[in-house]
C-alpha cells in the first residue's frame, strides 16, 4: 500500500512519522543535557535513518525530477552512507576501542569505495543489475564488522561476558546493528520495501529503547542523589545551627572571662579576689563560694569586703553592674568610669 500517490509504502511512512517525533525528543533532550555526548550521536543516527527511509521510499519515481540513474544513485547512496556511520557510532557511543579501524578506515575502503565503483559501473553500463554485483564487497564486509563487533565487546569486558551488562549489550547491539550493517545485503537481494523498513527501523528502535532505558535509570539515579543531598543539607543546616549556637556561647564565655579579667586588673584585685568576685557576679552565695574554693565562709566574707572597697560598691548587685558599666565604657572607647 502506497501513500499520497508516491512509491513510499505505508509501513515506511509510519516509521518516518515515528522517527520525526523521536528526532524532536532527542533534540529537546540534547538542549536539556548538552553534556550528554550520546544524545548527539543519536541525533545523527536518526537523521541518517530519516534520510534513508525517505529516499528509499520515494525513489525511484518517474514523477519526481531527475533521471533514473540519479534517483537510483541517491537511493543506493543512502543505503551505503548510513552503514558507514554505525562503526563510528558503536566505537564512540559504547566505547568499543577495537572498532576504531572500522570507524575511521574500514568504511572508506569497503563501503565508500564500492559505492563509487557501483555508481561508475551503473553510469558506464546503464544497467542496475550489473552494478549491483559490486554489492558483494560490502556484504562480505558486513560480516567482518559483525565479527569485529563481537570481539570488541569481549575486549571491553576483559573477555568476560558473564555479567548481565555485557550480555545485554551484546544482544542489543547485534539485534539492532546487524540489519544496518547488512543494508548492502538487503539492497543486493532487492527485498520488498516494507520488509526492508521493518528490519532496519526495528533494529534502530530497539537500540533507541536501550538508550531510553539508560536515560531513565540515569535520571532515577540523579533524582535519588538529589533527594539524598537535600536530606543531608537539611541535617547539615541543623548541625550548623547547633554548632553556631555552641560557638556563640563559647565566645560569649571567653569574652566574659576576658573582660572580667581586664576589669579586675583595673581595681588591682588579687587572684583569690578575682575568683571570689567571679562567683559573686555569677550569683553564688558565700557558703557556695567557700565550698568551691575550699575556704571558710568567714574568709570569703573578708575577701568580699576588700573587693567592695577596691571597686567602690556596697552590694553584689552593684559589683556586677559596675563591672558591666566598665565593660560598656571600655567598648565605647573610654578607659575610665564616672
Amino acid at each position: 500500500m502506497l501513500v499520497f500517490g508516491t512509491q513510499m509504502h505505508i509501513v515506511t511512512f509510519l516509521f518516518v512519522c515515528i522517527e520525526i517525533v523521536i528526532l524532536f525528543y532527542l533534540i529537546i533532550y540534547r538542549l536539556a543535557r548538552p553534556d550528554d555526548k550520546m544524545s548527539f550521536l543519536d541525533i545523527i543516527l536518526i537523521s541518517l535513518l530519516l534520510v534513508y527511509n525517505i529516499t528509499g521510499g520515494l525513489l525511484p519515481d518517474p514523477k519526481l525530477p531527475g533521471s533514473f540513474f540519479i534517483q537510483e544513485s541517491i537511493a543506493y547512496g543512502t543505503g551505503f552512507i548510513t552503514p558507514c556511520y554505525f562503526p563510528y557510532y558503536v566505537y564512540r557511543g559504547f566505547d568499543l576501542k577495537k572498532m576504531k579501524f572500522h570507524a575511521y578506515s574500514g568504511v572508506y575502503f569497503f563501503l565508500v569505495g564500492p559505492y563509487a565503483a557501483f555508481v561508475t559501473v551503473f553510469a558506464l553500463s546503464g544497467q542496475l543489475e550489473a552494478a549491483k554485483n559490486i554489492l558483494i564487497v560490502p556484504v562480505v564486509y558486513a560480516l567482518w564488522v559483525l565479527i569485529s563487533l563481537a570481539k570488541a565487546i569481549r575486549y571491553k569486558y576483559n573477555y568476560n561476558s558473564s555479567s548481565a551488562k555485557a550480555r545485554n549489550e551484546v544482544i542489543i547491539l547485534f539485534l539492532s546493528i546487524s540489519p544496518w550493517i547488512g543494508l548492502p545485503f538487503i539492497s543486493y537481494f532487492d527485498l520488498n520495501q516494507w520488509i526492508e523498513a521493518c528490519i532496519t527501523n526495528g533494529g534502530f528502535l530497539l537500540l533507541l529503547a536501550f538508550h531510553v532505558n539508560r536515560h531513565i535509570k540515569q535520571i532515577r539515579m540523579e533524582h535519588e542523589r538529589l533527594v539524598e543531598s537535600e536530606k543531608r543539607l537539611m541535617t547539615w543546616n541543623e548541625h550548623l545551627q547547633a554548632e553556631v549556637e555552641r560557638r556563640t556561647r563559647e565566645l560569649e564565655r571567653i569574652t566574659s572571662e576576658r573582660r572580667f579579667e581586664e576589669n579586675s586588673r583595673q581595681f588591682n584585685l588579687t587572684n583569690r579576689e578575682k575568683e571570689i568576685a567571679w562567683y559573686i557576679c555569677k550569683g553564688f552565695a558565700y557558703r557556695g563560694i567557700g565550698e568551691r574554693l575550699h575556704i571558710a565562709e568567714t574568709t570569703v566574707a573578708k575577701h568580699v569586703q576588700n573587693i567592695f572597697e577596691k571597686v567602690g560598691v556596697n552590694s553584689k548587685m552593684e559589683l556586677s553592674q559596675k563591672l558591666e558599666r566598665l565593660l560598656d565604657f571600655k567598648y565605647n572607647g573610654k578607659n575610665t568610669v564616672d
